[in-house]
């Protein structure tokens, strides 16, 4: 056997599987491997450039981390940390991805991750794991981001495999970080706007938590409602819905009505010959009529969802980017819980109006956007932000 994967190097090797689409809840278990090279007698990087390996390579940039059952199996070479696991861990920790390589298992990585994140860090994997998304494996933050997939795990798998295991490095933290985790974020915004809902004021969130993603809400009127016809679907899955009040968000992304194509047929149309215009214009069309079509449907679901006590706020990608812009949505969120529901705001309010955690919230919210990270360490070294 060759290798075990382990903390950041089996996150990596974790999103490469789920971005090509592999339903990691279907590999086979596998074990803790016995360290051994599988081209020369001894380690060296000619193990890692071999068309064996297909995994990250070990670097002074991103050491390979592996996991190994005792401290004679440690790997001797540079570049790679190993990590000694001397306790018994359950048959779900480890999985098989080839004859030379295994992996920490969704639910042990989560706890491995512990060692190395901070609690809202923590959190934000968790949403990624529970979810239907998978970031890249190289960029996390700038870099593409797979929707559409099958969860890695859920919350109760975590919960479960944490009461079964002994005392390992990461455990005390995984276990507060996964009280504010939630299964089936679809998409990496939705995952960090539940994080900052769901995170208790002193790791920085609103402490509006716990929330629901993607539940599903009944919204038919009658037996005559028919599946499939715009505006008349039976059920809504709102992004997040809070439970100290009937009300939730969507987020509608830059992309949501697709206006860049739009653009771009039109500027194509403008600018075709006489031979290609008539087919640029129905392509033209038929993209106005589908954005028509879509933004007909987000007005009919808000309203349907209303209709059954329900208020959704739309969220845009201004509102996370803008300056205080998710404060004040946060604002309009709790005005509406007070005056629509009589819900007492005074907690919540509380958060909003301290400075300094107002401050923190930025800086946080920053570090989980794409192009935020450098901005997030700039606000914590000049003081804006406590150190987590």
């Amino acid at each position: 056997m060759g290798l075990t994967l382990s903390h950041t190097s089996a996150l990596s090797a974790l999103r490469m599987l789920r971005a090509d689409e592999v339903d990691v809840r279907c590999v086979d278990h596998g074990s803790i491997a016995t360290p051994q090279t599988w081209v020369g007698k001894r380690w060296s990087m000619r193990e890692f450039i071999s068309d064996e390996w297909k995994w990250d390579r070990p670097s002074s940039k991103q050491p390979l981390h592996v996991m190994v059952a005792n401290q004679q199996r440690r790997v001797r070479m540079q570049y790679i940390n190993s990590h000694v696991c001397a306790t018994q861990l359950p048959a779900s920790s480890i999985l098989w991805l080839d004859e030379h390589t295994t992996i920490s298992s969704p639910v042990l990585l989560f706890i491995q991750m512990a060692e190395i994140f901070s609690v809202p860090e923590l959190v934000l994997l968790g949403y990624e794991l529970c979810g239907d998304f998978a970031r890249s494996a190289t960029n996390p933050f700038d870099g593409p981001v797979t929707d559409g997939i099958t969860q890695a795990t859920s919350v109760d798998e975590l919960r479960h495999y944490m009461d079964s295991v002994d005392y390992v490095p990461g455990l005390v933290k995984a276990r507060i970080a996964v009280q504010y985790v939630a299964d089936h974020a679809v998409s990496a915004p939705e995952a960090v706007l539940a994080t900052m809902y769901s995170l208790p004021p002193e790791e920085s969130g609103y402490g509006m938590g716990p929330v629901s993603l993607n539940q599903r809400v009944d919204v038919s009127l009658d037996e005559s409602t028919e599946d499939g016809q715009i505006g008349n679907a039976r059920s809504r899955y709102p992004d997040i819905l809070f439970s100290f009040a009937p009300l939730g968000i969507n987020y509608d992304g830059e992309d949501h009505l697709d206006l860049r194509t739009l653009v771009r047929l039109a500027i194509q149309a403008v600018l075709s010959s006489d031979v290609d215009t008539e087919e640029l214009t129905r392509n033209l069309l038929a993209k106005q009529e589908a954005i028509r079509a879509k933004y007909v449907d987000d007005i009919r679901r808000n309203r349907q969802l209303a209709s059954k006590g329900r208020i959704v706020f739309p969220v845009t990608k201004e509102d996370l980017y803008e300056h205080n812009g998710l404060d004040n949505l946060t604002r309009q969120i709790l005005s509406c819980a007070q005056e629509a529901f009589g819900i007492d705001i005074r907690k919540y309010v509380k958060v909003l109006d301290n400075t300094q955690m107002s401050r923190d919230r930025r800086a946080l919210l920053a570090s989980m956007l794409p192009s935020g990270r450098h901005q997030a360490r700039t606000d914590r070294f000049s003081g804006y932000s406590k150190q987590k």
